[in-house]
């Protein structure tokens, strides 16, 4: 009998759009799963608008299974996709439209184009009034009564004209428009055409910007008067992306984003006030994307206007580490889904007996493939797309050996999405930067570590100059966490522990994911340190420097043949006499001779006196 294989596991696409387009629609719905604590009821029926998260943490795949999940609640529904800068083919677009069968639009915009501050907020209501308008002849004037109203609404649209192809919208270098006018001398009526040129810098300041303001203002007075049918009407807005490169067009395009969501805010507020016909827009937002705009351009108080109208989208369940875990479940339904494909009906129980170890290198196998995780959809599906891309993509389970295999791969698809993520907030080269200083360097790391690092190697880089702020964004992006050897925790952002810890206390160190992609190992670490602290042995005297005291301890540092090492002194060992008061007796800053005593390898310093 045909036993399945890794090989028959059904793994999608990174990328929820081009698995629907490849893999097909019904596929990907059998494979879907929404985290338990997203309310879908809240994001259709309420105020919210907004899905929030960071890359590969489903926010386009949520988007395609809400247009099913609204379609399904009433067939008659209508719905739009506008995709922000999507660089495709034509071919692809057709694929796409003919495949999903729903609306599809790409925003583009020219390099040319310059225009800053507010200005983008009256060409963003422009591109969703003309969204809105085409949407409606396409659902042959199903979404809105066709009155006077909406006749003055199409004619201020038809003002403004500019070349577009179908289900393309444009921010041009130029438009064009014309405004009928009525001269008061003669009598005559005149539509001159006036032409905007968005590539100047003082395209604002110029009479066609005013004309152009207009005609949007005009437009804003009629959209609300609108009379919607009853067919309910969805645009989903995704794929909001910048990238750090020219850094002019990369804080355009962060100010574009910032006054795309703001308009998205205003254009539901007035949506809400039609009586019939549900009418939303709901757009997905990256989080590195706001934190780029937070810290590259001014944000207007952005964080006002998508707090209490956002849901973020989380999988850390921080709770559970068994294959209760939603990511988990993501793994083990597609697991279930090739054994059904095969003729097999398993339980869950049964399924994780087959399919998985007890434990994985001495670790629980849920813990070390969450471990190996971010806790995104999208790590589930690098690890089946590794798998099947290796020599064990023939075997039957994700045994220890399956996962030796398969690790090589994925650590290094994995640090690719990180870098991707990081295209948000630093250059090519700064990226490149910052991942060859952490290439073989160690798994975990103190700030003093990592800045003895940087200055030797790295001098002048954005390491020297920013360093503790770089290591936050790591943080951020999950390429580094903390760790205390205190305590033996951890602290990961995607586990929602906010905020990288910089003290003597916690070590910085390597996701599990990239240590291999990276060459770093706790083997290596060992070896470094033992070597290290090799020249020191106990009764060895040292110029000490006492950089902090606390109660009942005197902290230091010293060097020995020209590396660097830590210290501690306990009030015991300060004199052959009784200290009364640790801080009348020594000073931050002295130097002084020690002896030392041994090393103390739970908090990683070497025990000194001054008792010789």
């Amino acid at each position: 009998m045909y036993l399945t294989q890794i090989k028959d596991i059904y793994a999608g696409k990174p990328d929820a759009k081009d698995e629907i387009n490849t893999e097909g629609y019904d596929q990907f719905l059998r494979s879907f799963i929404v985290p338990r604590n997203f309310d879908i009821n809240s994001l259709i029926n309420d105020t919210f608008c907004f899905i929030s998260g960071y890359k590969g943490i489903g926010k386009t795949a949520l988007l395609y299974y809400l247009d099913e999940y609204i379609k399904n609640d009433d067939c008659s529904t209508c719905s739009s996709f506008v995709f922000f800068k999507g660089d495709y083919s034509d071919i692809k677009k057709q694929e796409m439209e003919s495949i999903s069968k729903r609306l599809v639009s790409f925003i583009s915009i020219s390099d040319d184009v310059v225009i800053d501050g507010s200005d983008f907020e009256y060409i963003w209501r422009w591109l969703f009034y003309r969204r809105i308008w085409e949407d409606n002849i396409e659902c042959k004037f199903g979404l809105f009564v066709t009155d006077e109203t909406w006749e003055k609404f199409a004619k201020g649209i038809s003002k403004i004209s500019c070349i577009t192809t179908k289900r393309k919208l444009s921010i041009p270098q130029k438009l064009k428009f014309r405004i009928p006018f009525t001269d008061p001398g003669s009598g005559i009526t005149m539509t001159p055409e006036t032409e905007l040129d968005f590539t100047s810098l003082k395209s604002a300041e110029t009479n066609a910007y005013r004309q152009f303001v207009k005609i949007i203002d005009e437009l804003d007075m009629l959209f609300p008067q609108l009379v919607r049918s009853s067919k309910p009407y969805y645009i989903f807005v995704d794929e909001l992306e910048a990238y750090y490169g020219d850094e002019a067009i990369f804080k355009r395009d962060l100010k574009l984003i910032r006054d795309l969501i703001f308009t998205v805010k205003k254009l539901n507020s007035l949506m809400s006030g039609f009586k019939t016909g549900k009418t939303k827009i709901i757009c997905s937002i990256r989080t590195e994307i706001l934190n780029a705009i937070n810290r590259f351009i001014v944000t207007k108080e952005l964080n006002k206007v998508t707090s209490g109208f956002d849901i973020p989208l989380v999988w850390d369940y921080t709770n559970t580490n068994s294959f209760e875990h939603p990511i988990l479940k993501i793994l083990s339904k597609r697991i279930s889904n090739a054994e059904s494909e095969n003729g097999y009906d398993l339980t869950e129980r049964e399924l994780i007996l087959k399919w998985f170890p007890e434990k994985i290198h001495d670790i629980e196998a849920a813990n070390f493939i969450l471990n190996n995780s971010w806790c995104k959809p999208r790590d589930i599906v690098r690890l089946i797309l590794s798998a099947k891309a290796c020599l064990c993509s023939t075997n039957s389970s994700f045994n220890q050996t399956t996962f030796d295999m398969l690790q090589k791969r994925y650590s290094i698809e994995s640090l690719n999405e990180i870098r991707e993520e990081m295209r948000a907030l630093y250059s090519p080269d700064q990226i490149n930067t910052i991942i060859t200083c952490l290439t073989g360097f160690r798994v975990a790391f103190s700030m003093t570590d990592i800045a003895a690092r940087v200055s030797q190697y790295f001098r002048g880089s954005i390491l020297e100059e920013n360093l503790s702020n770089v290591l936050m964004d790591l943080y951020r992006l999950g390429l580094i966490g903390n760790f205390s050897r205190a305590s033996k925790s951890y602290r990961w952002q995607h586990k929602g522990d906010d905020g990288l810890i910089i003290s003597d206390e916690w070590s910085m160190m390597v996701h599990y994911a990239l240590q291999s992609a990276l060459s770093v190992s706790n083997r290596h670490d060992r070896g470094i340190n033992k070597a290290v602290y090799y020249n020191l042995k106990a009764g060895d005297i040292v110029q000490i420097i006492v950089e902090r005291i606390v109660p009942g301890y005197v902290l230091t540092n010293f060097e020995k043949d020209g590396h660097k090492y830590y210290g501690s002194i306990h009030i015991s060992q300060l004199s052959n006499e009784y200290v009364d008061d640790i801080f009348n007796f020594i000073k931050e800053g002295e130097t002084l001779s020690a002896q030392v005593l041994n090393y103390d390898d739970l908090h990683k310093k070497w025990r000194l006196t001054l008792k010789y």
